[in-house]
Formats: C-alpha cells, structure tokens, sequence
C-alpha cells in the first residue's frame, strides 16, 4: 500500500458524472514525497453516491459545532 500525504489549501472539485452512479472528488496540492522532483499532486477518488453520503457523515462528525455553523452561513475555513 501507497501512503500518499498532500498539503493544499485549494478547494476540492467534486463532480457527479452523467450516469449518476459515481461522485467524483479530487484533491490538488503539494506531495509530501521527499524522492519526487515533482510535487505537485493531483488525487482523484470516485465514490457511489452511498459512499458519498457515508464520506459526508464522517466528515461532519469531526467538526466542531462553530465549524458547522460557519460553513452554513457561507463563511471560509
């Protein structure tokens, strides 16, 4: 197994293709691989929508309340 770490402080890019049965997340940075003369890192992950919403689940029970409450009202970070 490949351990990849990526620092970015770009927004992800999340897509739905047009059969609908997959989201398709990728995330752009900067490898954290002290071998690659190019760090720069592009990951693309495809889910099923079920995984999508799981993802989603997990994500927001590792938020603080004022984190949420930020990201409702629009505000960044």
């Amino acid at each position: 197994m490949r351990d990849i770490g990526i620092a970015s402080g770009r927004e992800p890019d999340v897509r739905r293709d047009e059969s609908g049965r997959t989201v398709n997340l990728t995330f752009r940075g900067i490898s954290d691989a002290r071998s690659s003369v190019d760090r720069d890192t592009r990951i693309r992950i495809a889910l099923a929508p079920a995984q999508a919403v799981r993802l989603w689940r997990l994500l927001g029970e590792h938020l603080s309340d004022a984190e949420k409450q930020n990201a409702e009202t629009g505000g960044a970070s």
